[in-house]
C-alpha cells in the first residue's frame, strides 16, 4: 500500500489544499507534503511520523491506526495482520495535537534537585567549620591575653586594666622603698656599733652605706623571622620606629613608660619582654600591643 498516495488521493477527493489541511490539523504544511511523498526521513523521528500519519489519516476520513500499521509493516518488511477487534477512532472529532520537542524529553530535573541538595549540604558544612574555627581562635586569644604582660587594643577596658596595673606597680615600689630604708637603717646601726670612731649618740652618714633603688622599665627586643611591618610609639605618642623589619633583623626599645606597637605580621615576630621570650601568636590581621613597665632593681 502506498501510504502517501492514499493520503493525497483522499485530500484531493475532498477538494482540500495542503494549506487548508495544515491549518485545520495544526500540522505544518511541509510535514503533510513529506507524508504524501513518502519522504518520512524529513520528519523528526519515527514516533513523530506515526503521530502525523494517524492524525492526517483520520482527518481525511481514513483509518489512521491502520495507516500506522501499514507503515510499521513496511518499515519491518512484513505485511501487517489485520486486527478485527481494533478500536476505531472517531472521524468526527478534530484533533489538534501538540508535538513535544526532543529537547523537552528527559530534562533531568531530578538530577538537578539532587545536585542542589548536595551543594546546600556542602555550604552548610563549610559554614559550621568556619564558625568552629573562629570560636577556637577567639577563645585561644582570650586565654593567651590573661597570661601575657601586655594589653591588646586600645579599648576602655584595656585602659582601665593598664591604670590598675600601674597602681599596683606604684604600691610595690613604695613597699620596696620602705624595705630598702629599713635595711639601710639597720646597716647604719650595725656599723655604728662596730665603728670605734663613732661616739655614743651619733649616727654614721647614710651615704656611706650602699643603697638599692627600684626602677620601672620597659625593655623590648624585637626579632623578625620573616617580613613584618611595625609602628612603635611611647606613651606620649613619639614614634620610635616605623617601617618593615626584614628576616633576621632586630630592634631594641627601652622606656620608663608604656611602649605601644602596631604589628602587621605578629606570627613572624619574636618578642622579648624584659629578657623573657613571650609565647608565639598567630593572628589573622594586624594587632596592637601595649607593653607596660615592670620593676627592675639597679645597684648604685
Amino acid at each position: 500500500m502506498d501510504i502517501g498516495k492514499a493520503l493525497q488521493d483522499a485530500r484531493v477527493a475532498k477538494n482540500l489544499t495542503l494549506d487548508q489541511a495544515a491549518q485545520e490539523t495544526n500540522i505544518r504544511k511541509a510535514y503533510l507534503e513529506a507524508i504524501e511523498q513518502n519522504d518520512f526521513a524529513t520528519l523528526q523521528g519515527d514516533v513523530f511520523v506515526k503521530g502525523v500519519m494517524r492524525t492526517y489519516g483520520n482527518y481525511l476520513g481514513l483509518d489512521g491506526a491502520q495507516l500506522v500499521e501499514e507503515y510499521k509493516a513496511a518499515s519491518a518488511g512484513n505485511r501487517p495482520v489485520k486486527n478485527n477487534n481494533a478500536i476505531r477512532e472517531s472521524r468526527d472529532v478534530k484533533v489538534r495535537p501538540t508535538f513535544k520537542s526532543n529537547r523537552d524529553i528527559g530534562s533531568g530535573n531530578g538530577n538537578d534537585h539532587r545536585l542542589l541538595f548536595i551543594i546546600i549540604g556542602i555550604l552548610a558544612l563549610l559554614l559550621a567549620a568556619a564558625g568552629g574555627f573562629y570560636y577556637y581562635l577567639t577563645q585561644t586569644g582570650r586565654a593567651a591575653n590573661l597570661s601575657l604582660p601586655f594589653s591588646v587594643g586600645t579599648s576602655a577596658e584595656t585602659k582601665e586594666k593598664n591604670i590598675e596595673a600601674k597602681e599596683q606597680n606604684k604600691e610595690s615600689a613604695l613597699k620596696g622603698k620602705e624595705n630598702t630604708a629599713q635595711k639601710q637603717q639597720a646597716a647604719v646601726q650595725q656599723e655604728t656599733k662596730s665603728d670605734p670612731a663613732v661616739k655614743p649618740g651619733e649616727t654614721k652618714s647614710v651615704s656611706a652605706v650602699t643603697s638599692g633603688k627600684t626602677k620601672k622599665m620597659t625593655n623590648l627586643k624585637i626579632t623578625s623571622a620573616g617580613k613584618c611591618w611595625l609602628r612603635v610609639t611611647d606613651q606620649k605618642g613619639t614614634v620610635l620606629f616605623e617601617g618593615n623589619l626584614l628576616k633576621g633583623e632586630s630592634k631594641t626599645f627601652t622606656s620608663s613608660s608604656d611602649i605601644v606597637m602596631r604589628i602587621g605580621n605578629l606570627k613572624d615576630l619574636k618578642v622579648e619582654y624584659n629578657g623573657k621570650l613571650l609565647p608565639p601568636e598567630d593572628p589573622e590581621e594586624a594587632v596592637t600591643r601595649t607593653y607596660i613597665p615592670a620593676e627592675t632593681e639597679k645597684i648604685n
